[in-house]
């Protein structure tokens, strides 16, 4: 049986992936931002013996650290990062996006997932894998629309 770290699994693709992971015999663990119930906790629910949640915010680096200790002792065949947050605004023009908005956009979806695989990348087995989620919503060059500006800065695939 193998095992994944999952961060960012309470919602969306994060949520749809842990899904996917229990219906193929794996074990998860996944991160939720806060201690608020989740879609991943109803999850737990019908999987109580493969689904473990943890609280994990992945813009304070203290909180990695306390997952790492939390953690400890154990490994993983898989760390996934998919944490991440969009534009409070998507259709506001690049040049009226407040400098508080930039950062918080770049420091969760740039810097933070960094921070993340250095913080607990010693919990995977040595012929493990480790990855970061992007979205098609970030690309740059797929960029038909518009909109979404600072969210396609940080997470360009």
């Amino acid at each position: 049986m193998a095992d994944i770290l999952l961060v960012g699994a309470s919602r969306g693709l994060g949520l749809a992936m842990a899904s996917e992971f229990v219906k193929r015999g794996w074990n998860v663990t996944g991160t939720v931002r806060s201690g608020d119930r989740t879609e991943l906790h109803e999850l737990a629910d019908k999987h109580p013996d493969r689904i473990e949640i943890e609280s994990l915010d992945i813009t304070v680096p203290d909180q990695i650290t306390a997952l790492r200790k939390r953690l400890a002792g154990r490994s993983f065949d898989v760390l996934f990062v998919n944490a991440g947050i969009a534009d409070a605004n998507p259709n506001e023009p690049a040049g009226r996006v407040s400098t508080d908005a930039f950062i918080r956009v770049m420091v969760t979806n740039a810097l933070s997932p960094m921070h993340v695989i250095e913080g607990l990348q010693g919990l995977v087995t040595a012929d493990g894998l480790i990855g970061v989620m992007s979205s098609g919503q970030g690309s740059l060059g797929n960029n038909i629309r518009g909109g979404n500006n600072v969210y396609r800065a940080a997470r360009r695939p």
